[in-house]
């Protein structure tokens, strides 16, 4: 990788302008109206969003979320997250190509259909998607902004996912380029402007490593799906990148550790995240150093921050808990550990002195300690990724006794940010001693001694971590090449 640089030359380098954006949120008032015509769709253990449009008797959602299952219902759902009617519901039209279905509600409530906005969003519009995400009992809104550049899901994902999209939705399609933190449940769901009118349909997305790329459906479909002519569903496998696929799966509770809300969304092999993770060079040049322990067979556990899309990987069956000041994922080892925080920053200033914040505890630097980089796995300087700017380095701390110093821990930190939230997290060697690194070399070397087998377990729980922290990222709305 490359050498380190200053905290001056990261401070600076971290700097990101934060674009203003168009409109405003929409208000409380305007959310309590909408919501009141957003709807639960559920089906063969699937659920998403929906939403009534046209009259009291339909409702809209995408194609993937009932796609090649059974019975359909609709669930109406009051503020407090009760149910407060249920119906079966029919497939009446169907529109392939843009990944969308309007159903026929057999028991309807009288709720008033969305009113649909004539024109499109403009780049960088506030604009809000309502709906279910991640199958919870209340509705839950998520802010969305269109961002500038491909309009086409053929000009936004590589080759290699654009293969395997053979059903739906096209390629060719007209799409929002949406910057959000869409996740599974969202599928269906209204994106709204201000005045509470549809602009798109939220679509989900595909997985960029351990995050996701997101986009919707213009508004302007609505009207072709209302003259479509089919009726029957294409029963497509669709590809298991779709955030859909993951419907089925248990995500997990949500878990407050410290300002972050995290929710476990997916479990993956590194093989898996690896393919399209944001550094692919340097993950594959720390995956030849841990060769012996075989990393294409970890797995590894998918959190991420409800609120700004901050996304952890933290080995399978790591637990996490909040300690002191800092979050930590740990895994039975005494000498390993993974510690992080997801923290609300305001502005770029705020953002570097609370990464130095988070470094100065992660360090526990004292007048008889000092942190050393290492140039071999530091960046010379941070890189920008499609609107997040990551800075991952290496360090080591050494300690002194009065007379002289040494080595004491090791740590591997990836610190990002997407301009509103600090994401720092850190894989942490707590005996990075000069006896240990002897007995390291010593049971490398094929000596037998009783503690070379903890020796090896231990390493290949630092493997996974470092190569855990080397994934932690923000979705970015755009795939890696």
């Amino acid at each position: 990788m490359r050498n380190p640089m200053t905290r001056l030359r990261l401070a600076a380098a971290l700097a990101v302008t934060v674009i203003g954006t168009a409109w405003a949120q929409p208000s409380g008032d305007v959310y309590r109206q909408v919501s009141r015509s957003v709807v639960k769709v559920e089906t063969g253990g699937s659920a998403g969003s929906g939403f009534i449009w046209h009259d009291q008797h339909h409702a809209v959602t995408s194609l993937h979320v009932v796609d090649g299952h059974g019975n359909i219902t609709v669930s109406y759902v009051d503020d407090q997250g009760r149910i407060e009617s249920t119906s079966r519901a029919e497939v009446e039209r169907v529109l392939v190509d843009a990944d969308l279905v309007l159903l026929r509600i057999a028991d309807p409530l009288s709720r008033p259909p969305l009113e649909v906005s004539t024109t499109p969003p403009t780049v960088n519009q506030s604009l809000s998607a309502l709906g279910f995400p991640l199958n919870i009992a209340g509705y839950s809104s998520t802010d969305v902004k269109v961002r500038f550049g491909g309009r086409q899901l053929r000009t936004i994902l590589p080759r290699k996912v654009l293969d395997r999209i053979t059903s739906y939705p096209s390629l060719s399609l007209e799409i929002l380029n949406i910057e959000a933190n869409l996740v599974p449940g969202h599928s269906g769901a209204p994106i709204i402007d201000h005045q509470g009118r549809v602009v798109g349909v939220a679509d989900g997305g595909l997985e960029d490593g351990a995050v996701g790329i997101c986009w919707g459906i213009p508004a302007a479909q609505l009207g072709v799906l209302r003259q479509s002519t089919r009726a029957t569903m294409p029963n497509s496998a669709g590809i298991s990148e779709l955030f859909a696929a993951d419907l089925d799966a248990d995500v997990g509770p949500t878990e407050q550790i410290g300002d972050s809300r995290l929710v476990k969304l997916r479990s993956r092999t590194f093989q898996q995240l690896a393919a399209t993770a944001d550094d692919q060079l340097g993950l594959n040049q720390l995956a030849s150093v841990f060769a012996m322990y075989d990393p294409y067979s970890f797995r590894y556990d998918i959190y991420q921050d409800l609120d700004s899309g901050a996304t952890l990987v933290v080995p399978e069956g790591a637990e996490l808990q909040w300690w002191g000041d800092l979050g930590l994922a740990s895994l039975g080892s005494q000498r390993m550990l993974m510690q992080f925080g997801v923290e609300r920053v305001n502005g770029m200033n705020d953002a570097q002195m609370k990464s130095l914040q988070f470094e100065n505890l992660l360090t526990e630097m004292d007048g008889f300690a000092q942190v050393i980089p290492d140039p071999a796995w530091s960046y010379m300087v941070p890189f920008q990724h499609f609107g997040v700017t990551i800075n991952r380095k290496a360090m080591t701390r050494v300690v002194s006794d009065g007379f002289n110093w040494f080595t004491d821990k090791y740590y591997f930190e990836t610190l990002a940010t997407n301009g509103a939230t600090l994401l720092a997290v850190a894989a942490v060697n707590l005996d990075h001693s000069p006896a240990m690194l002897e007995l390291e070399a010593a049971c490398s070397q094929g000596y037998n001694y009783p503690q070379c087998p903890q020796v090896f377990a231990d390493r290949r729980i630092w493997a996974q971590m470092v190569l855990g922290v080397q994934m932690a990222s923000f979705p970015t709305g755009q795939f890696g090449s």
